[in-house]
């Protein structure tokens, strides 16, 4: 978790970093360091397809957060990630990364967009937009 009056993009970018640890080692420590930089209630929303809520919400807590990143899709050697643009704006860290799916001897590579919202010095919200196309569920 960051110190107080940590600035926020230092906050995402110390997270991203230990996310990618937690995703490499596998470790139990390195994920429970990970759930430090979250609210409790934090939440992640992916945007929607075509339709009358531009939104969907995938996960409604730290909790949930953590077992998303530790299932196996999200290992360092099915998932890569490279962080190409991070800035901030008011409470609201904007990162743009490129994303490789090792899947099947082949690699995916997308553009993804993460939108992280930082209140009281922790991650309240990230708000992703992503390529969902062909891509495996879980």
């Amino acid at each position: 978790m960051a110190e107080e009056g940590t600035d926020h993009v230092t906050l995402v970018t110390d997270y991203l970093a230990a996310a990618q640890r937690a995703r490499t080692s596998r470790e139990a420590a390195d994920f429970e360091a990970v759930r430090g930089f979250f609210h409790p209630d934090a939440t992640i929303q992916l945007a929607a397809a075509w339709g009358h809520d531009p939104w969907r919400v995938v996960h409604r807590s730290a909790d949930e957060i953590l077992e998303r990143l530790r299932a196996p899709i999200n290992t360092a050697t099915s998932l890569t990630t490279e962080d190409v643009n991070v800035v901030r704006a008011g409470d609201d860290v904007l990162v743009e990364q490129r994303s490789t799916l090792h899947q099947d001897g082949r690699d995916l590579v997308s553009m993804v967009c993460h939108l992280f919202t930082v209140r009281d010095g922790r991650i309240a919200a990230i708000r992703a937009y992503r390529n969902d196309l062909g891509l495996p569920q879980g």
